[in-house]
């Protein structure tokens, strides 16, 4: 069942969480995400925010995605995703299988496989917190990876230049990581608020925006 803007507000005025369960991207899904993003920002009065909120949690939502087909992707082919050797060879043919375009094929399997992609929407009158979680863990090279991605993005303010200067070293996750820490700056939001962790199994990402006061 899709939300629209009515149901949304009506969780929102009940201080009621937003949840959503997903397995691939859709554009019906874009356009929930969307207008939690705007009901939210209009609510708690973010003018001119919503189209940046959206774009840190598309981002943190596709990167779930991108990791758990990455997942279906290596066991196809079988691979130990857990192996640095088969790791760095599986890497290689995801980046050529994605850029054919064929990861589109892979949501009915991750379904069936049961990788979700978990996204909640919690707040109050201080802050707006948003976790999406995936329920595969990463491995020590993906951490690896993220972390240098958290660390370097923090000396770029153009998500352009990190592209250029650091784009080669990035399996396209690191690019939607420092593009988050990037707009988290540049509106004066602590990076500190922006967190990833592997749990119990879990892959979780946390962005707190703080609710300005007049």
């Amino acid at each position: 069942m899709s939300l629209d803007a009515k149901s949304i507000r009506e969780c929102i005025d009940a201080n009621k969480a937003i949840t959503f369960r997903k397995y691939g991207p859709s554009s019906e899904f874009d356009e929930e995400l969307i207008l939690v993003c705007n009901e939210l920002c209009d609510y708690f009065h973010l003018e001119d925010f919503g189209s940046l909120f959206y774009t840190m949690v598309k981002d943190l939502v596709l990167n779930g995605f991108k990791a758990n087909f990455k997942r279906v992707f290596f066991l196809e082919n079988h691979l130990d995703i857990d192996s640095p050797a088969d790791y760095e060879l599986g890497v290689r043919m995801y980046k050529s299988f994605i850029l054919a375009g064929k990861s589109k094929t892979y949501t009915d399997i991750a379904a069936g496989k049961n990788f979700w992609v978990n996204t909640e929407f919690s707040f109050d009158q201080d802050e707006i917190r948003v976790i999406v979680a995936n329920n595969q863990s990463l491995t020590p090279a993906e951490m690896s990876k993220i972390k240098h991605s958290l660390v370097h993005a923090q000396n770029y303010n153009d998500i352009m230049e990190y592209y250029i200067e650091r784009g080669d070293h990035s399996e396209g996750e690191g690019i939607g990581i420092a593009l988050i820490v990037i707009l988290m700056k540049g509106n004066g939001i602590p990076t500190t608020n922006f967190k990833i962790q592997s749990i119990k199994g879990e892959t979780i990402a946390s962005v707190k925006i703080p609710i300005k006061k007049n």
